[in-house]
């Protein structure tokens, strides 16, 4: 009797466990605010990669990290690659026609300095193109 009783006790308990999984799938479908996949890109009307950003993620333009220090001039601003090439200006996306993109990436300025070196105070934008 003991033994049905822990293992219904058991089963109780570990139950929900199993229920919050089918709910982590479901909830994988929501968009990540950091990526801009090529399926969100497909729905836009925008022409550059710079109107992808403005449409679909324009908080990525407006980051602020901060007033510049030490006469920093253009490490304030986000910087762009294209496909791993060296980082340029922000402006660079204007360049880049939608059609070309397979995804966009936001990259904090930790993430973009192990990558690149320094510079990146406002982050990166990764664009990978379809090659």
């Amino acid at each position: 009797m003991r033994g049905s009783w822990t293992s219904f006790a058991l089963l109780f308990l570990v139950a929900p466990l199993f229920a919050c999984g089918g709910g982590a799938s479901s909830a994988g479908t929501q968009r990540d605010s950091d990526v801009i996949t090529l399926d969100e890109i497909q729905e836009t009307e925008a022409t550059s990669a710079y109107q992808v950003v403005q449409q679909l993620r324009p908080r990525w333009m407006y980051q602020s990290r901060g007033a510049r220090t030490f006469n920093m001039s253009g490490a304030d601003y986000m910087k762009v690659t294209v496909d791993g090439m060296p980082p340029r200006e922000f402006e660079h996306l204007n360049e880049i026609p939608r059609e070309v993109i397979l995804e966009l990436r936001l990259l904090s300025a930790k993430e973009a300095t192990f990558l690149f070196g320094t510079g990146f105070n406002r982050g990166l934008i990764k664009v990978t193109t379809k090659r």
